[in-house]
């Protein structure tokens, strides 16, 4: 898969500029306080009390959910892409939480081009979106979100995943890279490292310009390095080394 760079330097130029405006310490109610940084422009809600704490250091909170809740996806067999490992997802009225475990020792260069992508069928409806890339198992587009965005900078020091929004701008089912940015970084996300390995994150789901929620949706996680992806969740099988296993992205229920 290949990025159009010009547009993601664009977006990764966002990122430095909102990280120098306006910041303030806000106290989201899933974190302990003093340790998150927001842009003022979109604060948290201040309503509701996640039962997952971001910047704890601990994803053990996750083990008191309704493990019914949580999808899962796990590396296959035989896989193309080996860098991810599992992926968790749970998602309430207001936050998309997300679980990343990945191998550090296969992502080493950390350049600021070595982003994190979040495709997302929103809507649950094959009839809509595109992209048809690594995923789908059905043999067509139907991405209708791409979060895009790094998760260390250009000292190679782990930041948090404040990914830019893009909607699917191409054909209906089509195909290609064919995205228009409606959100730019920085505005709708926290994440931590909780070790070199596990990324525990989330999405302020009211600030996702999205509006054709149902009562499930699709996800699936790319990483990228040196502009080629060296990890890939839902993946299938690959036992003769061609992308032949697409997986459909990881179901997931709201959980109300």
């Amino acid at each position: 898969m290949k990025l159009n760079w010009r547009i993601a330097l664009c977006a990764l130029a966002t990122v430095v500029m909102v990280a120098c405006k306006d910041k303030k310490e806000v106290t989201d109610p899933g974190t302990d306080p003093g340790t998150q940084t927001e842009d003022t422009t979109k604060q948290q809600p201040t309503d509701y009390t996640s039962p997952i704490k971001i910047n704890d250091k601990s994803i053990a909170d996750w083990d008191k959910l309704d493990q019914s809740k949580v999808a899962v996806a796990k590396l296959p067999n035989d896989p193309l892409y080996t860098a991810l490992k599992e992926i968790r997802v749970y998602a309430d009225q207001v936050y998309i939480n997300y679980i990343v475990i990945f191998d550090p020792e296969e992502m080493t260069s950390h350049t600021p081009l070595d982003v994190m992508h979040i495709y997302m069928n929103a809507d649950n409806n094959d009839e809509t979106g595109g992209y048809f890339d690594q995923f789908d198992a059905i043999g067509q587009g139907n991405t209708d979100l791409m979060f895009e965005g790094p998760i260390w900078d250009d000292m190679g020091l782990q930041i948090s995943y404040n990914p830019a929004v893009s909607l699917w701008a191409g054909e209906t089912k089509g195909e290609g890279w064919l995205w228009e940015e409606v959100d730019a970084a920085g505005t709708l996300g926290a994440s931590q490292f909780v070790e070199d390995g596990i990324i525990e994150g989330r999405l302020i789901r009211q600030y996702i310009p999205w509006k054709n929620w149902t009562d499930a949706f699709e996800i699936g996680f790319d990483i990228q390095q040196n502009y080629e992806s060296v990890g890939l969740l839902p993946q299938g099988n690959t036992p003769d080394g061609e992308l032949i296993g697409r997986a459909r992205k990881l179901y997931v229920t709201f959980d109300k």
